[in-house]
């Protein structure tokens, strides 16, 4: 498995964790399909990403920053409240552990953006803007 994948899995893995987070994926689900007991629904994709050759000591490697889009959609009548929450929540679980589990050397919140899906009230979403920067060698990026 390529560091991406593993870091994207292991994102996946942490907000699943959250009693209050119904459902985690990594593929776009139609919400008009979901029941109402899906949401707070959240949605995690690898966006974009900047590499550069970096030295470490003798081993030449290179680091990579990429972004996730942690995609957060709530369902109800409370739902620019309840994006917070569960925004705030997700931030705060993944801030347990900067280093991913030694996959990287330093991840954060980046940008929070506000996604109204025009007129389709009672859904609410927002995004997560996460940046991870880590280090790999050629081939197991």
């Amino acid at each position: 498995m390529s560091k991406r994948e593993d870091i994207a899995s292991h994102i996946v893995t942490q907000i699943g964790t959250i009693t209050q987070v119904k459902t985690v994926t990594r593929e776009p689900k139609d919400l008009a399909q979901l029941a109402v007991t899906s949401f707070p629904h959240v949605l995690v994709e690898t966006a974009n990403e900047t590499r550069e050759t970096i030295s470490s000591g003798s081993t030449p490697g290179r680091e990579g920053t990429i972004d996730f889009l942690i995609n957060v959609v709530v369902h109800g009548d409370n739902r620019d409240t309840d994006r917070n929450d569960i925004m705030e929540r997700i931030e705060e679980k993944l801030d347990l552990d900067t280093t991913m589990g030694d996959r990287a050397s330093d991840s954060g919140v980046t940008e929070i953006i506000i996604r109204e899906i025009g007129e389709t009230a009672p859904f609410g979403q927002s995004a997560i803007v996460y940046t991870v920067k880590y280090f790999y060698r050629r081939g197991d990026a």
